[in-house]
């Protein structure tokens, strides 16, 4: 019985403790950052929209930097509603702590720290928008329903939509697409 429970409470940490973490995490990176700095977390955020992008397309479907990052990716893909098929909540630190420090060292405390929270921020809204277009049933009338279908589409052909938070690095890359009856439309025509 203990030992379920253990493994049962291990498995909400790896996929719901970003949920928790990332928040206050933010809340600590914006009270370093101090009030005169949060003109700053917008940049932050807009820098995670192209991150969030380019490691989509670059390091998740074009080149297999990490064959086990690659490997997990494309179980995501052959499994997109398995919540094992995921991201585990327990990488986020170490993928984001060198991130962090690094900013803090070369942009300052406050500056880093704003910047920071605007990336951590931003990973908030992707972890929050990836797991609604799989998990919630969204309705067309929802705000979040063209960012499922646009999800869905590059499930569907992988080779378009990296972008789960935003459309605008597809459209400026012209990897934007969407399905029109069972026809493919793209932004390269």
């Amino acid at each position: 019985m203990i030992l379920s429970l253990s493994a049962e409470v291990m498995w909400r940490i790896r996929h719901f403790g970003d949920f928790v973490t990332v928040p206050l995490a933010i809340v600590i990176f914006v009270d370093l950052a101090g009030i005169d700095r949060l003109s700053l977390v917008p940049a932050g955020v807009t820098a995670w929209t192209l991150l969030e992008y380019l490691v989509h397309r670059i390091v998740f479907h074009r080149y297999s930097v990490g064959r086990r990052l690659h490997r997990l990716h494309q179980l995501h893909h052959a499994h997109p509603n398995d919540p094992d098929a995921e991201r585990s909540s327990l990488s986020t630190p170490l993928i984001a702590f060198p991130i962090g420090l690094l900013l803090i060292v070369t942009a300052g405390v406050e500056d880093g720290s704003a910047i920071f929270a605007g990336l951590l921020l931003g990973y908030l809204a992707f972890i929050l928008v990836h797991f609604a277009v799989h998990r919630w049933p969204i309705e067309p009338n929802s705000w979040l329903y063209s960012a499922k279908i646009r999800h869905l589409t590059h499930h569907r052909f992988e080779n378009c939509n990296y972008g789960v938070t935003t459309i605008f690095w597809d459209i400026v890359f012209r990897t934007n697409a969407r399905i029109i009856g069972q026809r493919i439309r793209s932004g390269t025509g």
